[in-house]
């Protein structure tokens, strides 16, 4: 049985997700101030945020991949993935994060 794509991007999420990357950048900035370090703290939670917004959505695209492919999805499977999960909310999540991952990289970069 082929695998969907979705499940595929959910089983490397947490692979790519490296949490030595920032650890490496904070050896590397270790002559720096403090605020610098606060920064990678919050760059290290940002980073967590969009690994999970990100997973969340994939598993949801999963789910709905799996119910599609169903021999016979029933209507009230199919009705409780339109209504349910809350995928926007994840989608909303996962685009504030990245965006604060984007802002937290800058100030590192002014800083080096």
């Amino acid at each position: 049985m082929k695998r969907p794509i979705a499940t595929i991007a959910l089983a490397q999420a947490p692979a790519a997700a490296d949490p030595s990357a920032v650890d490496a950048l904070r050896s590397r900035l270790a002559g720096s101030t403090a605020r610098e370090h606060v920064v990678l703290d919050f760059l290290d939670d940002d980073l967590r945020e969009v690994r999970s917004a990100l997973a969340a959505v994939a598993a949801y695209v999963a789910n709905v991949e799996a119910a599609l492919g169903d021999g016979d999805p029933s209507q009230q499977r199919l009705l409780a993935l339109a209504l349910g999960g809350k995928p926007a909310d994840r989608i909303e999540e996962l685009a504030s994060a990245v965006a604060s991952v984007r802002r937290r990289l800058a100030q590192l970069a002014t800083r080096m």
